[in-house]
């Protein structure tokens, strides 16, 4: 009887050691995973974090606009613009879609006027704002010097015969805004020059704040009289340039 005992508890202390082996070798493997996650997170990795997206942020603008207009007159101003996200919509294809309101006002601080309605979507390879019924593929991940796409591939009006790639230029290059350095990446949207006409469209979106500058420039040149191309500065038949500067961003 003792030695059938003997026998039993030395089975149960062999069961108890490859148990506890594999118990220790399972809490092994989660916590070098945990720590590998810690080292290098992934929003890190993707740089999601030159756009941040929540319910209740927002970002106000200095637009400084100047139009040019056929009889050759020039005319210049400034006004702001605010864009805060009110409201998240609804899950699409696992994604949420956040209604953005788009506001003007003649000061940083309004009165503020609603101006439209715009939608930003953030999925796992990009983010998708739509402005004016055009939907924009504004930054695809992961983030990467030289990386380039279609930011009007969801654009159904799109001109398949003149497809410029948006191409991301400087990416961690420090900048200056209200005093703190951080990090910035250039998003080159379409840049042109020849005689017929010169277009500059181009972001740069700063780290944990979003977009910080922008530009829409396109100025058509005069075709009549003597050759544009011959013409040390060849004169503006059409065009506009509007400058886009961050002067506030945070939560309400």
């Amino acid at each position: 009887m003792d030695t059938y005992c003997l026998i039993c508890n030395r089975m149960k202390m062999r069961e108890f050691k490859i148990l506890f082996l594999v118990l220790l070798f399972g809490s092994g493997l989660y916590l070098t995973s945990c720590q590998s996650d810690d080292i290098v997170p992934k929003e890190l990795e993707s740089g999601r974090s030159y756009y941040p997206i929540s319910v209740g942020r927002f970002w106000i603008y200095k637009v400084d606009s100047t139009n040019y207009a056929f009889n050759g007159e020039v005319s210049k101003g400034t006004f702001y613009l605010k864009e805060k996200i009110s409201d998240s919509l609804y899950r699409q294809e696992g994604s949420m879609v956040y209604r953005i309101e788009i506001s003007k006002g003649l000061t940083e601080t309004g009165p503020w006027l609603l101006d439209s309605i715009w939608t930003i979507r953030k999925d796992i390879d990009k983010i998708i704002k739509t402005e004016n019924n055009r939907p924009i593929v504004k930054l695809r991940f992961p983030l990467k010097d030289g990386n380039a796409w279609d930011g009007n591939a969801f654009n159904p009006l799109q001109d398949s015969n003149t497809v410029f790639l948006y191409t991301i230029k400087d990416l961690g290059k420090s900048v200056d805004y209200k005093g703190e350095t951080i990090p910035s990446l250039e998003v080159v949207q379409k840049i042109d020059s020849n005689c017929i006409n010169k277009s500059a469209f181009l972001e740069i979106y700063y780290e944990n704040i979003g977009l910080g500058y922008k530009r829409a420039s396109f100025i058509q040149y005069s075709q009549s009289g003597t050759d544009p191309c011959s013409r040390p500065i060849p004169l503006i038949e059409i065009g506009y340039d509007k400058i886009f500067t961050l002067v506030n961003n945070g939560l309400e």
